[in-house]
């Protein structure tokens, strides 16, 4: 038996007015559009995990409706979020306060105050750090290397190492990255690697991925329209006119790998050459033939354990069962993207 739970939608926006609610000590429901935003219940009806339009229409009729906050509440898919996010880095910049000082050689742009670097950060000389559009935020034990650029709203988060890059506002770097080449306008979640050059856009970058140098991401059709996106089999508008893909956890592309805009790379997907389509997870692919093979169950978990030791860390049963768990769901994505079982060679 469940007891009082608190449910909130993983796509919900963060937003004040869902705290209202979250305070009251009965039973309430936040639906919006036939879609559960959150809801507080004395006694779950249902489980934790994906909860249906169906389930939201019984959790309203049972317990007192809340209003949900204004605007949009949910994030539609990754192009929101990369839309909002040199929103949500100038919101969460007042978290933060300087406490290092930076080098005479290191050119701040813009208000002083709109700097903070965490004490422990190492901020090398020859760095600019232009914070006219917003804050620029550097977390505790990151590296900043000479002749790097980086222009707010922007944050890089603890012990990821930026290499003389040229990084654009909107941006945000998560832990224990490397970052090298231009990115702009993205979200790199940690432990993933783009130490070398080559541009990326406007784009979500999963955990544990692996961009080889010279990977190069679209972000603007040639026709100069909005961005569409194939989403459960059907096509999306994401009313974006620069918008590059999503790429998904422990997925790598190889050198010179080339990434349409809009298109989706799965989860420990390989890539190499030009994806012009979408990635199924745990496919590779390859641009040159367009062939797609199942990868190997037993050298996916391989591969991200010797990625893991790299940084001196080792997988959990947890993380195994996850893995996986993620590769048995995803393979009506594999059948439906045409990929075939069988051995790279």
């Amino acid at each position: 038996m469940y007891g009082p739970t608190f449910f909130i939608n993983a796509r919900a926006r963060p937003a004040q007015g869902l705290l209202i609610p979250a305070s009251f000590s009965e039973q309430f429901a936040v639906v919006s559009k036939g879609e559960l935003v959150a809801a507080r219940l004395d006694t779950a009806p249902v489980k934790p995990g994906v909860i249906t339009r169906k389930d939201a229409a019984k959790l309203v009729k049972r317990v007192k409706r809340a209003d949900p906050p204004s605007g949009e509440p949910l994030f539609r898919g990754y192009w929101d979020l990369v839309e909002s996010n040199g929103l949500a880095i100038a919101e969460q910049a007042r978290y933060f306060e300087e406490s290092l000082q930076l080098p005479r050689s290191a050119e701040v742009r813009g208000p002083a105050s709109n700097i903070m670097v965490e004490g422990s950060a190492d901020v090398e000389g020859h760095v600019t750090l232009d914070a006219r559009l917003g804050p620029v935020i550097i977390d505790r034990g990151a590296s900043v290397e000479s002749f790097s650029r980086i222009m707010g709203p922007c944050y890089i988060g603890p012990r990821t190492k930026v290499s003389s890059a040229l990084i654009g506002g909107g941006t945000s770097v998560f832990e224990s990255c490397k970052v090298g080449g231009q990115v702009e306008n993205s979200i790199i979640l940690p432990f993933t690697n783009k130490a070398h050059h080559g541009y990326l856009g406007d784009s979500y970058v999963g955990s544990w991925v692996n961009l080889g140098a010279g990977c190069t991401f679209s972000n603007l059709k040639n026709t100069y329209g909005y961005v569409r996106l194939n989403v459960d089999g059907e096509k999306v508008d994401s009313g974006m006119l620069k918008l590059g893909p999503v790429i998904g956890d422990m997925a790598k592309l190889s050198i010179g790998s080339l990434v349409y805009a809009g298109r989706s790379v799965g989860t420990g997907a390989h890539v190499s050459g030009l994806a012009g389509e979408d990635v199924p997870s745990f496919a590779y692919f390859d641009g040159g033939s367009g062939r797609k093979v199942e990868l190997l169950l037993e050298s996916v978990l391989e591969t991200q354990r010797r990625m893991m030791e790299r940084r001196g860390l080792s997988m959990t049963r947890a993380e195994e069962g996850l893995i996986r768990k993620v590769f048995q769901i995803t393979a009506g994505e594999r059948r439906k993207g045409g990929v075939k079982k069988g051995r790279l060679r």
